[in-house]
């Protein structure tokens, strides 16, 4: 029996944080007898189980479960005791939404058997009915695209292909059983396995009542996997499955059980201080020089009085610190609360989604193109979507009653709808132009009166044999399926791109009747007869050929529909941007909206009109019209008298969020548009919105989202924004627009020239200037760009993910890795019409020591006179070059937050920008504010102290608010995955403001800060305490959770002349970190035979001329062993020659005296030998994509006599050299994981045999 591989991965200190099961295997028992697949695991033997949940501290009585898993001949059996207050919440219907079916309570268990399957395993809640999809992949390499399987229920808890799935909800309600036998024959090609075997199986555990899932927790991890996103494709991360040849196990007890005693912090050095109340406390020690060395402890709670708190003496990256003075800083404080003010920018009520499905509105990537009006209820569209939904349905007020997601893609193209006040059609175009039917009232899918080949009711009803709008040429958008009526059991559908209209059954689908109408985009029903909207004119559908209704043209015509009294209503844009009324004559008898629409760039004009596109009328007689706009979106809702009565603004973009003002907080933005607010009222409406015109020198249009920095000069209102070039990829570099006497215009620009890959520049007077920087500032006022307002330098400004924000005076820093300097831009004076100059030509330099700039830099975020760098460490510099802090950052951005660990104080999960700066005053000073990938955002003083995370991790339990209530709490809310926008702001009278949302800009308020208070204190580390350091270092570092092995083929004819011939394999070798490099290795009866494939920027390099210090001094790859003693062969280039030198721990008759010592100022290793190996084969030579390294190294030098079935203990490795090859600033291996030492002559010759993992040969 194989040990449970189950591990924390949380570090433990003084507090209690989050236990996280992490379980590396799973122990399959064979079944004790007959088993009934009933949610009654009475016949299970449970003794293989193990818990699976995020955070057993939080969350085991509300989200976690325990998994088991048993066999026979015939079948995989998998169990889940689920604890779930909402048991069985699940309303995705198998016959219409299978592909949906993971979005409520479900299990997927993600196998990887002779092949790649996904099963998700779910109960229909209406009908109790058991629902099981198999999707299967290509290749055990490619895991999805083999084709798919749904698996219906035949009788009972019985399934197609001999499955069954049972479940069982528990007595008191609070969870629920759910129990699976799958055929081999299912998950397998043709193999059934049999004890003592094994497979992959990763399990991902989903809760949920509506249309997505309210929590998610992945498990059963390969070992060395950490990241639990994307989990679906990541099939090397899925764990082992282990078939025990016999039941009833004892298995140890879970690890994460200790984790939930508090178990106090060792350290031998005491860093004392007062409190004087029970706080939030924050540690950090600097160096004399004021260089942060270790932030200790982060927002933890302390009690009144004398605190100690234990100091293991090492840095923030695992060293041992010398010797020394040190400076304690620290703060202390009550809280930070979030407050709730207001939302803008989403006309749903709340403006987020709760689990009701009645909050938020609609879609986020596109703005609406559909609507539909009958009885109560109106319908809306927006075809592309990913944080909001496809279709919602809302009352006559606008208030969202249920919602769906896209049936074919996120990112649909367009889609229209249709309705009978009970029936809602939609009609979907995007791979395949189709429609399917709605219940109106609940959004629940109304199947069509048909079945398909399958036997089962069809939903989605495809109206055309062609592909949809994404398969046109070039992948352009060439749309078919534009427009759909209803009328008396009929619904009509037009094909533009085909040229016909098609009149369906509307209960069957079946096809009634087809006309050729080319050009057709727009069709409705007036008096007895189809009107059709085709190229620039209206036609009848009559028994023959179609005839015109009326003489007016509509060449900018988009969609028609028809009132109660048999007027027909089209929405024009062209110069008109209006709704126009025609009369059964085909005569326009009066129009809705003013004449010529609002300006799609500047003051919003409410009465306007922007792109309109389809059109309802409702029971009341009011004109529904979805905007095509998205700045911002729009539905307009007009009386029958053509007066405006409702508007619904918004939504965002995806997790675009909002920014404020804090110079005139009544002023927002989002959404590339300008919003008046009351803060106080909670009322909110566009002013202003930016676009390109077209218009020529438009290069620099204002744009906003949430990253924003608003200056103000001389009363003038100056709005900084990642920008970009119209037409070209130079996203992310400066954007300035400025408002004066109540007017928008572009002021500046600051970028590098860059193009489409082959495609032109946006301008001429940019094509001698290619990858450039330049400035432009606007001279004349015209807000326009002229060859003489434009500067040119010959350099770059490299553009950073997140964008720049200026400090708060408008000064712009860039960072020049290469050089390790800022690029600092202050504003050097403003031209006639008040547009800011920077002089692009010089520039001030600023080296920066101290810290490596070439850290992933993700974002760079302006304060008062400093800079703070969203990188790895998150780190603020003043305008001097003086690092002001390092902050650890291990897990950056949107992929580094997929290897985080639980949350927990003073722990970055995937910071993506830094979301801006407030002065709050008092002891803090100035602070900002960090969106985590996850759902947090962090609050860091200028110094780098932490301050507080505010809201929860979306993996873990938070709530959410199903109202809107001004001045509720909003501290266990989450900010949401993936939640890229956001602002923190400072007002003029003194709120501090965070904005967050997904489709909506949430305001908050943020309060607490005057309760902070610093302190200060000395701490002296002795040489004892270093030693003592690296001795508790050295114990608590954690060995692998599973040993490493690796078989060693015999080879008879390996050449070492650095071609890698004899290697063809060397790609799937021993991998050395996230692929930084693959190692080989094989042997015969005189040598042990390695090849190192390293991934780096150039040559191997190495400056070091003493030999057994060559690990200190650029590349090397690594050979440890235990032979005749712990043994160390390095090799690395010197004076132009491959150099192998052999480092050997003990060695008989040495004396002290020929023993080679390793020193540091606090102690000496010594090894009894190290010398260069002569004459023995080895190689260096470039290789694509790096160097490539050979050696035979004959097996009589190494004390080890081969033989076929022998194992030796041993480790491979590389060491990696700064840009100048003269320093190693990275050591990385196979096996042995606690490698980050680099600053520590003896640490790093010591053999620590412990952690080598074991080879085999073969």
């Amino acid at each position: 029996m194989r040990l449970p591989l189950i591990a924390l991965c949380a570090a433990i200190t003084s507090s209690l944080w989050s236990a996280q099961s992490e379980t590396q295997g799973i122990h399959s028992v064979p079944v004790p007898g007959a088993v009934t697949i009933d949610g009654d695991l009475a016949d299970w033997d449970l003794s293989g189980a193990y818990l699976q949940c995020y955070d057993v501290a939080e969350l085991r009585d509300v989200y976690s479960a325990q998994v088991a898993m048993m066999y026979d001949a015939q079948a995989l059996y998998v169990s889940i005791h689920w604890a779930d207050t909402v048991p069985l919440g699940n309303s995705h219907d198998p016959r219409f939404s299978a592909s949906k079916g993971w979005a409520g309570d479900s299990i997927q268990l993600r196998l990887k058997t002779d092949r790649i399957c996904h099963v998700t395993g779910w109960c229909f809640a209406p009908t109790q009915e058991p629902c099981l999809q198999i999707d299967y992949g290509t290749s055990l390499t490619e895991p999805f695209g083999g084709g798919s399987r749904m698996l219906m229920r035949t009788e009972g808890w019985k399934l197609d292909g001999g499955a069954e799935m049972g479940f069982r909800v528990d007595a008191d309600k609070k969870g629920y059983v759910q129990e699976l036998k799958l055929p081999w024959a299912l998950i397998t090609t043709s193999k059934a396995y049999v004890a003592g075997e094994q497979f992959a199986c990763g399990i991902e555990l989903l809760w949920g009542e509506t249309d997505w899932p309210l929590h998610r927790y992945a498990d059963n991890l390969a070992p060395g996997a950490t990241s639990r996103e994307f989990f679906w494709t990541a099939h090397k991360s899925w764990g082992p499955v282990w078939l025990e040849p016999k039941g009833k196990l004892t298995l140890p007890k879970p690890s994460w059980m200790a984790a939930l005693k508090r178990i106090p912090a060792e350290g031998p050095v005491e860093v004392r201080y007062d409190l004087p109340k029970d706080a939030r406390v924050t540690v950090a020690i600097d160096d004399v020089s004021g260089k942060r060395i270790r932030n200790l402890i982060a927002a933890e709670p302390r009690q009144a009085g004398a605190n100690v708190e234990r100091w293991d003496g090492l840095d923030d990256d695992g060293q041992p610190v010398p010797v020394g003075e040190y400076r304690l800083r620290g703060l202390h404080h009550q809280g930070i609360h979030a407050s709730y003010v207001m939302s803008f920018a989403n006309p749903g009520d709340p403006t987020w989604n709760t689990p009701d499905g009645r909050g938020a509105f609609y879609g986020d990537h596109s703005s609406a193109t559909g609507v539909a009006a009958g009885g109560d209820m109106v319908a809306l569209a927006c075809p592309g979507t990913e944080a909001g939904p496809h279709v919602i349905g809302c009352d006559l007020n606008g208030r969202r009653r249920w919602a769906l997601a896209n049936r074919d893609s996120e990112f649909g193209v367009h889609t229209a709808l249709a309705t009978d006040g009970k029936i809602l059609w939609v009609a979907q175009e995007d791979k395949r132009s189709f429609v399917y039917r709605v219940d109106l009232v609940t959004g629940r899918y109304a199947a069509w009166d048909k079945k398909g080949a399958d036997g089962q009711p069809v939903l989605d009803l495809l109206v055309s044999d062609q592909p949809g709008a994404r398969q046109g040429k070039q992948n352009a958008l060439v749309i078919n399926l534009r427009g759909i009526a209803w009328h008396a059991g009929e619904i009509a559908v037009c094909l533009e791109r085909e040229g016909v209209v098609r009149v369906l059954d509307a209960n069957t689908g079946a096809v009634k009747r087809t006309v050729v109408v080319p050009q057709a985009r727009g069709i409705t029903h007036v008096g007895d007869t189809w009107v059709v909207l085709a190229d620039d004119r209206l036609l009848r559908l009559g028994a023959g050929e179609p005839v015109a209704f009326g003489d007016a043209q509509w060449a900018d015509a988009y969609a028609l529909t028809s009132d109660a009294v048999g007027n027909i209503l089209v929405s024009r844009r062209g110069r008109d941007h209006d709704v126009a009324v025609i009369n059964g004559e085909g005569r326009v008898v009066r129009t809705i909206g003013r004449a010529g629409g609002r300006p799609l760039s500047g003051a919003f004009d409410e009465q306007g009109m922007r792109n309109p596109a389809q059109l309802a009328v409702d029971r009341l007689g009011r004109v529904w019209v979805a905007e095509q706009t998205g700045n911002p979106k729009r539905t307009s809702v007009w009386s029958a008298d053509g007066a405006l009565a409702l508007q619904l603004n918004g939504t965002t973009g995806y997790a675009a969020a909002g920014a404020i003002n804090p110079h005139n907080p009544s002023m927002a933005f989002a959404s590339d548009a300008v919003f008046r607010i009351d803060l106080d009222r909670g009322s909110w409406t566009p002013t202003w919105s930016f676009a390109p015109s077209g218009e020529p020198g438009d290069l620099f249009p204002p744009v906003v989202q949430s990253r924003a920095r608003v200056v103000v000069h001389d009363g003038i209102t100056y709005l900084y924004a990642p920008g970009w070039m119209v037409d070209e990829h130079a996203a992310t570099h400066t954007n300035v627009a400025l408002m004066q006497d109540g007017m928008w215009r572009a002021a500046a620009h600051v970028a590098t020239v860059n193009r489409k890959a082959g495609g032109p520049f946006a301008d001429p007077l940019f094509a001698d200037h290619d990858g450039k920087a330049f400035a432009w500032a606007d001279a004349n006022g015209d807000g326009r760009v002229q060859r003489d307002e434009v500067t040119f330098a010959d350099y770059a400004l490299r553009s950073r993910y997140w964008g720049h924000l200026p400090t708060t005076d408008g000064t712009l820093v860039y960072v020049d890795e290469q050089k390790n300097t800022l690029v600092v831009l202050p504003i050097v004076g403003f031209t006639a019409c008040g547009a800011p100059r920077y002089d692009i030509r010089n520039p001030r330099i600023v080296p920066v020591t101290g810290v490596d700039l070439k850290g992933s830099l993700e974002m760079i975020c302006g304060g008062t006179g400093r800079v703070f760098l969203n990188m790895k460490p998150l780190t603020g510099i003043d305008l001097d070059g003086k690092v002001l802090f390092t902050y650890p950052s291990r897990h950056l951005s949107v992929h580094g937050s997929h290897t985080a660990t639980a949350a927990r104080p003073g722990y970055l999960i995937g910071p993506n920008a830094v979301l801006g700066t407030a002065d709050v005053g008092g002891a803090a000073g100035e602070v900002f504010s960090m969106n985590g990938n996850l759902g947090e955002n962090y609050l860091f003083t200028w110094d780098g102290l932490w301050v507080q995370a505010l809201f929860k991790d979306t993996r873990g339990h938070f709530d959410t608010p199903v109202t809107a209530a001004r001045g509720m709490n909003m501290d266990r809310i989450t900010a949401g995955g993936e939640s890229f926008g956001g602002h923190l702001t400072r007002t003029v009278d003194g709120r501090v403001l965070l904005t967050i949302g997904a489709t909506d800009a949430r305001v908050l308020e943020l309060t607490g800060f005057d309760s902070i208070a610093r302190f200060s204190g000395a701490i002296t580390v002795t040489g004892e305490q270093v030693a003592a350091a690296r001795a508790l270092r050295d114990r608590t570092l954690p060995l692998p959770a599973v040993a490493k092995t690796a078989k060693i083929p015999r080879r008879n004819t390996i050449t070492v002349d650095g071609k890698g011939d004899d290697w063809p394999k060397l790609g799937d070798g021993l991998a050395i970190g996230q692929e930084h490099a693959r190692v080989a290795l094989a042997w015969d009866d005189r040598f042990l035979h390695l090849a190192w494939r390293v991934q780096a920027d150039g040559a191997m390099r190495n400056a070091g001329q003493d030999p057994r210090l060559l690990f200190k001094t650029g590349d090397c790859v690594d050979l440890m062993l235990t032979g005749a003693t712990d043994l160390r062969l390095l090799v690395a280039p010197r004076d132009g020659e491959a150099m192998a030198v052999l480092y050997e721990r003990s060695v008989p008759g040495t004396s002290n005296d020929a023993r080679a010592g390793f020193s540091s100022p606090s102690r000496t290793i010594f090894l009894d030998r190290v010398a260069p190996l002569a004459n023995i084969p080895v190689a260096i030579a470039p290789c694509p994509g790096g160097f490539l390294v050979e050696a035979s190294v004959p097996w009589d030098r190494l004390g080890i006599t081969p033989k076929s079935g022998l194992t030796i203990a041993g480790d491979v490795g590389v060491l990696a050299a700064d840009p100048g090859g003269t320093t190693t600033v990275a050591r990385r291996y196979w096996s042995n994981q606690a490698t980050n030492l680099v600053n520590d002559v003896p640490g790093e010759a010591e053999l620590t045999p412990a952690r080598w993992g074991t080879f085999t040969l073969e």
